[in-house]
């Protein structure tokens, strides 16, 4: 087999790769790929001790090497927290809290005025449904939490805040958002 057949194989089995890795984090696979990580790393330490001798392959050599560590290095940390419980949703799935994220320019699920806990309520069953997720709360829990978010928001943020359920990577959120007139103080 040819150097360059070798490297577009290695280049597809990185890609691939990548692609586990995404399905573990996004919770579609339970194990994490580590022995094909192991056997890709080996293919690839196989492919640098090569002699080359165009500067074309030996670059995509390179860039192929750099992007597998950089990867590499991502998932270990990545893993690393989620063992630690660390990671991004991790905190308030354990506490049971809604999660609002720090991305709020995705897509809305259909927003409005969210001062009644109800509506919020069933757009967010409707959000879950229409994605095949589990709800894990009722609607009392639900609006309690909402209710005690709320005033944590408005008196860290000064303003009235409003929330929406958006879907993001295919998960959905409770977000909050700031209203247009400041909170009014109380005398």
């Amino acid at each position: 087999m040819e150097l360059i057949e070798k490297i577009v194989l290695l280049e597809r089995a990185v890609s691939e790769l990548i692609k586990n890795w995404e399905r573990f984090f996004s919770g579609i696979s339970k194990v994490p790929p580590l022995t094909e990580r192991d056997r890709v790393a080996r293919r690839l330490r196989l492919l640098t001790e090569q002699t080359v001798h165009r500067r074309a392959e030996q670059f995509r050599i390179e860039q192929l090497q750099h992007r597998f560590m950089t990867y590499s290095q991502n998932w270990e940390r990545m893993l690393r927290e989620q063992e630690e419980g660390r990671g991004p949703d991790h905190h308030a799935e354990a506490s049971g809290a809604i999660p609002i994220p720090k991305n709020l320019d995705a897509a809305a699920v259909p927003p409005g005025d969210e001062t009644a806990g109800d509506d919020l309520f069933d757009r967010y069953l409707d959000a879950k449904r229409e994605h095949g997720l589990d709800v894990r709360v009722d609607r009392e829990t639900f609006e309690e939490q909402i209710a005690v978010q709320r005033q944590k928001i408005e008196e860290r943020v000064g303003r009235k805040v409003r929330f929406e359920v958006q879907v993001v990577d295919g998960k959905v959120r409770v977000v909050a958002r700031k209203s247009k007139k400041k909170k009014k103080q109380q005398e």
